[in-house]
Protein backbone atom coordinates (compact mmCIF):
# COMPACT_ATOMS: atom_id res chain seq x y z
CA UNK A 1 0.00 0.00 0.00
CA UNK A 2 2.91 2.18 0.28
CA UNK A 3 3.59 2.10 -3.12
CA UNK A 4 0.66 2.95 -4.03
CA UNK A 5 0.12 6.21 -1.51
CA UNK A 6 3.81 7.15 -2.51
CA UNK A 7 3.06 6.76 -6.68
CA UNK A 8 0.15 9.04 -5.93
CA UNK A 9 2.24 11.89 -3.93
CA UNK A 10 5.06 11.57 -6.78
CA UNK A 11 2.23 11.84 -9.45
CA UNK A 12 0.88 14.79 -7.58
CA UNK A 13 4.33 16.71 -7.17
CA UNK A 14 5.76 15.64 -10.89
CA UNK A 15 3.22 16.60 -12.53
CA UNK A 16 4.36 20.54 -12.43
CA UNK A 17 7.78 20.17 -11.09
CA UNK A 18 8.44 18.37 -14.81
CA UNK A 19 7.46 21.67 -16.51
CA UNK A 20 10.24 23.27 -14.45
CA UNK A 21 12.46 20.75 -15.21
CA UNK A 22 12.53 21.09 -18.90
CA UNK A 23 12.30 24.71 -18.86
CA UNK A 24 15.17 24.88 -16.84
CA UNK A 25 17.56 22.19 -18.92
CA UNK A 26 16.15 24.43 -22.47
CA UNK A 27 16.93 27.69 -20.75
CA UNK A 28 20.69 26.12 -19.69
CA UNK A 29 21.22 24.61 -23.35
CA UNK A 30 20.11 27.29 -24.86
CA UNK A 31 22.70 29.48 -22.92
CA UNK A 32 25.13 27.04 -23.51
CA UNK A 33 25.03 27.76 -27.11
CA UNK A 34 24.42 31.80 -26.99
CA UNK A 35 27.69 32.14 -24.92
CA UNK A 36 29.66 29.93 -27.18
CA UNK A 37 29.41 32.80 -30.23
CA UNK A 38 32.34 35.28 -28.85
CA UNK A 39 31.86 37.76 -31.04
CA UNK A 40 28.29 39.00 -31.38
CA UNK A 41 26.77 41.50 -29.47
CA UNK A 42 23.23 40.82 -29.69
CA UNK A 43 24.36 36.89 -29.12
CA UNK A 44 26.03 37.62 -25.91
CA UNK A 45 22.87 39.71 -24.66
CA UNK A 46 20.27 36.65 -25.29
CA UNK A 47 23.09 34.10 -23.59
CA UNK A 48 22.52 37.05 -20.72
CA UNK A 49 19.14 36.76 -20.56
CA UNK A 50 18.54 33.02 -21.33
CA UNK A 51 21.37 32.73 -18.50
CA UNK A 52 19.21 34.61 -15.90
CA UNK A 53 16.23 32.65 -16.95
CA UNK A 54 17.92 29.42 -15.98
CA UNK A 55 19.23 30.92 -12.74
CA UNK A 56 15.05 32.22 -12.17
CA UNK A 57 13.97 28.86 -13.10
CA UNK A 58 16.61 26.78 -10.72
CA UNK A 59 14.98 28.88 -7.99
CA UNK A 60 11.27 27.86 -9.01
CA UNK A 61 12.21 24.33 -9.03
CA UNK A 62 12.77 24.44 -4.88
CA UNK A 63 10.20 26.62 -4.49
CA UNK A 64 8.05 24.70 -6.09
CA UNK A 65 9.33 21.36 -4.67
CA UNK A 66 9.07 22.93 -1.44
CA UNK A 67 5.10 24.33 -1.67
CA UNK A 68 3.77 21.05 -3.67
CA UNK A 69 4.92 19.08 -0.65
CA UNK A 70 3.63 21.13 2.04
CA UNK A 71 0.33 21.85 -0.35
CA UNK A 72 0.01 17.92 -0.56
CA UNK A 73 0.32 16.96 2.64
CA UNK A 74 -2.19 19.71 3.89
CA UNK A 75 -4.40 18.88 1.06
CA UNK A 76 -4.04 14.76 1.33
CA UNK A 77 -4.22 14.74 5.12
CA UNK A 78 -6.18 17.76 6.58
CA UNK A 79 -8.34 19.31 3.38
CA UNK A 80 -10.67 17.87 1.11
CA UNK A 81 -8.95 14.79 0.24
CA UNK A 82 -8.62 14.01 4.34
CA UNK A 83 -11.52 11.79 4.90
CA UNK A 84 -10.64 9.65 1.99
CA UNK A 85 -6.85 9.10 3.03
CA UNK A 86 -8.28 8.05 6.53
CA UNK A 87 -10.37 6.03 5.69
CA UNK A 88 -7.56 3.62 3.39
CA UNK A 89 -6.84 0.09 5.22
CA UNK A 90 -3.25 1.80 6.12
CA UNK A 91 -1.62 2.51 9.30
CA UNK A 92 -1.11 6.66 9.43
CA UNK A 93 2.74 6.09 10.27
CA UNK A 94 2.89 4.75 6.70
CA UNK A 95 0.65 7.48 5.07
CA UNK A 96 3.48 9.88 7.01
CA UNK A 97 5.85 7.69 5.83
CA UNK A 98 4.88 8.44 1.77
CA UNK A 99 4.91 12.21 2.26
CA UNK A 100 8.81 11.88 3.94
CA UNK A 101 9.97 9.93 0.73
CA UNK A 102 8.31 11.82 -1.61
CA UNK A 103 9.97 15.04 -0.34
CA UNK A 104 13.41 12.96 -0.19
CA UNK A 105 12.95 11.66 -4.19
CA UNK A 106 11.92 14.57 -5.62
CA UNK A 107 14.23 17.01 -4.18
CA UNK A 108 16.90 14.73 -5.19
CA UNK A 109 15.76 14.59 -8.45
CA UNK A 110 15.73 18.42 -8.35
CA UNK A 111 19.03 18.82 -6.72
CA UNK A 112 20.15 16.88 -9.89
CA UNK A 113 18.54 18.69 -12.73
CA UNK A 114 19.69 21.78 -11.17
CA UNK A 115 23.24 20.16 -10.96
CA UNK A 116 22.80 19.21 -14.57
CA UNK A 117 21.45 22.90 -15.88
CA UNK A 118 24.43 24.79 -14.38
CA UNK A 119 26.72 22.14 -15.57
CA UNK A 120 24.93 22.50 -19.35
CA UNK A 121 25.19 26.17 -19.05
CA UNK A 122 28.23 26.98 -17.96
CA UNK A 123 30.64 24.40 -17.28
CA UNK A 124 34.16 24.50 -19.20
CA UNK A 125 37.61 24.50 -18.12
CA UNK A 126 37.70 28.16 -18.05
CA UNK A 127 35.52 28.18 -15.63
CA UNK A 128 36.65 26.18 -13.52
CA UNK A 129 39.72 27.65 -13.13
CA UNK A 130 37.99 30.98 -12.44
CA UNK A 131 36.07 28.94 -9.46
CA UNK A 132 39.49 28.31 -8.45
CA UNK A 133 40.43 31.76 -7.99
CA UNK A 134 37.36 33.25 -7.08
CA UNK A 135 36.85 30.92 -4.00
CA UNK A 136 40.43 31.19 -2.71
CA UNK A 137 40.29 28.43 -0.45
CA UNK A 138 40.40 25.96 -3.29
CA UNK A 139 42.71 27.46 -5.28
CA UNK A 140 45.77 25.00 -3.92
CA UNK A 141 43.65 21.68 -4.64
CA UNK A 142 43.66 19.58 -7.76
CA UNK A 143 40.52 19.41 -10.12
CA UNK A 144 39.31 16.48 -8.96
CA UNK A 145 39.05 17.37 -5.29
CA UNK A 146 37.31 20.58 -6.53
CA UNK A 147 34.57 18.80 -8.25
CA UNK A 148 34.16 16.71 -5.19
CA UNK A 149 34.08 19.10 -2.97
CA UNK A 150 30.88 20.86 -5.16
CA UNK A 151 29.18 17.36 -5.70
CA UNK A 152 29.55 17.57 -1.37
CA UNK A 153 28.20 21.22 -1.12
CA UNK A 154 25.64 19.99 -3.46
CA UNK A 155 24.55 17.02 -0.99
CA UNK A 156 24.51 19.40 1.80
CA UNK A 157 22.21 21.69 -0.03
CA UNK A 158 20.01 18.29 -0.74
CA UNK A 159 19.89 17.70 2.67
CA UNK A 160 19.05 21.40 4.03
CA UNK A 161 16.00 21.35 1.48
CA UNK A 162 14.85 18.43 2.26
CA UNK A 163 15.34 19.22 5.94
CA UNK A 164 13.25 22.49 5.27
CA UNK A 165 10.13 20.81 3.85
CA UNK A 166 10.79 18.19 6.83
CA UNK A 167 10.52 20.93 9.32
CA UNK A 168 7.09 22.51 7.47
CA UNK A 169 5.53 18.97 8.06
CA UNK A 170 6.03 19.67 11.67
CA UNK A 171 4.73 23.62 11.61
CA UNK A 172 1.40 22.24 10.16
CA UNK A 173 0.95 18.72 12.13
CA UNK A 174 1.65 21.20 15.35
CA UNK A 175 -0.49 24.02 13.66
CA UNK A 176 -3.80 21.76 12.77
CA UNK A 177 -3.88 20.30 16.22
CA UNK A 178 -5.89 23.67 16.92
CA UNK A 179 -8.71 25.19 15.47
CA UNK A 180 -8.42 28.65 13.86
CA UNK A 181 -5.49 30.40 12.07
CA UNK A 182 -3.90 26.59 10.87
CA UNK A 183 -2.46 28.14 7.65
CA UNK A 184 -0.61 30.87 9.75
CA UNK A 185 0.43 28.74 12.65
CA UNK A 186 1.64 25.83 10.24
CA UNK A 187 4.15 28.91 8.65
CA UNK A 188 5.17 30.31 11.89
CA UNK A 189 6.01 26.88 14.00
CA UNK A 190 7.74 25.63 10.78
CA UNK A 191 9.77 28.67 10.27
CA UNK A 192 10.52 28.51 14.23
CA UNK A 193 11.43 24.54 14.12
CA UNK A 194 14.14 25.57 11.33
CA UNK A 195 15.40 28.28 13.04
CA UNK A 196 15.88 26.97 15.87
CA UNK A 197 17.97 23.81 14.14
CA UNK A 198 20.19 26.28 11.98
CA UNK A 199 20.64 27.79 15.81
CA UNK A 200 21.90 24.68 17.26
CA UNK A 201 23.95 24.69 14.10
CA UNK A 202 25.39 27.18 14.25
CA UNK A 203 26.17 26.90 17.79
CA UNK A 204 27.60 23.39 17.54
CA UNK A 205 30.40 24.85 15.00
CA UNK A 206 31.25 27.36 17.28
CA UNK A 207 31.70 24.79 19.72
CA UNK A 208 33.72 22.19 17.83
CA UNK A 209 35.95 25.77 16.70
CA UNK A 210 36.73 25.93 20.78
CA UNK A 211 38.76 22.92 20.23
CA UNK A 212 39.93 23.54 16.27
CA UNK A 213 41.52 27.14 15.60
CA UNK A 214 40.81 27.14 12.12
CA UNK A 215 37.03 26.66 12.50
CA UNK A 216 37.43 29.14 15.15
CA UNK A 217 38.97 31.69 12.51
CA UNK A 218 35.53 31.32 10.70
CA UNK A 219 33.97 32.92 13.69
CA UNK A 220 36.90 35.32 14.55
CA UNK A 221 38.44 36.88 11.50
CA UNK A 222 37.71 36.45 7.82
CA UNK A 223 40.75 35.11 6.91
CA UNK A 224 41.22 32.62 4.03
CA UNK A 225 40.52 29.04 5.51
CA UNK A 226 41.41 26.27 3.75
CA UNK A 227 40.00 22.96 1.86
CA UNK A 228 40.23 20.87 4.80
CA UNK A 229 38.27 23.07 6.78
CA UNK A 230 35.58 23.14 4.48
CA UNK A 231 35.22 19.67 4.26
CA UNK A 232 35.58 19.06 8.02
CA UNK A 233 32.15 21.61 7.86
CA UNK A 234 30.52 19.67 5.04
CA UNK A 235 30.90 16.44 6.47
CA UNK A 236 29.54 18.30 9.86
CA UNK A 237 27.00 19.30 7.84
CA UNK A 238 25.58 16.41 6.23
CA UNK A 239 25.63 14.18 9.94
CA UNK A 240 23.73 17.08 11.41
CA UNK A 241 21.10 17.45 8.86
CA UNK A 242 20.53 13.71 8.33
CA UNK A 243 20.11 13.70 12.12
CA UNK A 244 17.78 16.49 12.05
CA UNK A 245 15.52 14.96 9.64
CA UNK A 246 15.57 11.80 12.03
CA UNK A 247 14.74 13.58 14.84
CA UNK A 248 11.68 15.58 13.32
CA UNK A 249 10.40 12.37 11.60
CA UNK A 250 10.40 10.54 14.94
CA UNK A 251 8.55 13.50 16.26
CA UNK A 252 6.04 14.31 13.84
CA UNK A 253 5.21 10.00 13.72
CA UNK A 254 4.65 10.81 17.24
CA UNK A 255 2.11 13.79 16.40
CA UNK A 256 0.52 11.98 13.99
CA UNK A 257 -0.04 8.94 15.90
CA UNK A 258 -2.26 11.22 18.38
CA UNK A 259 -4.32 11.89 15.67
CA UNK A 260 -5.67 14.28 13.36
CA UNK A 261 -8.42 17.05 12.86
CA UNK A 262 -9.31 17.44 9.53
CA UNK A 263 -10.90 20.70 8.44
Amino acid sequence: MLKKVLKYDLKYTYKVLIIFYLLTLIFAIFTRILFAFDNSFILDILGHITSGATISFIFSILINNMMRMWARFVKNIYGEESYLTHTLPIEKKTIYISKVLSSIITMFTSILVILLAIIIAYYSKENLELLKNSLNILASAYNSTIVKLILMIFFVFFLEMTFAIQAGYTGIILAHRSNNNRIVKSVIYGFICYLLTQAFTLLSVFIIGLFNKDIMNLFITNDIVNVEVVKIIMVFGIILYTLFIYIYYRIDIKLFEKGVNVE
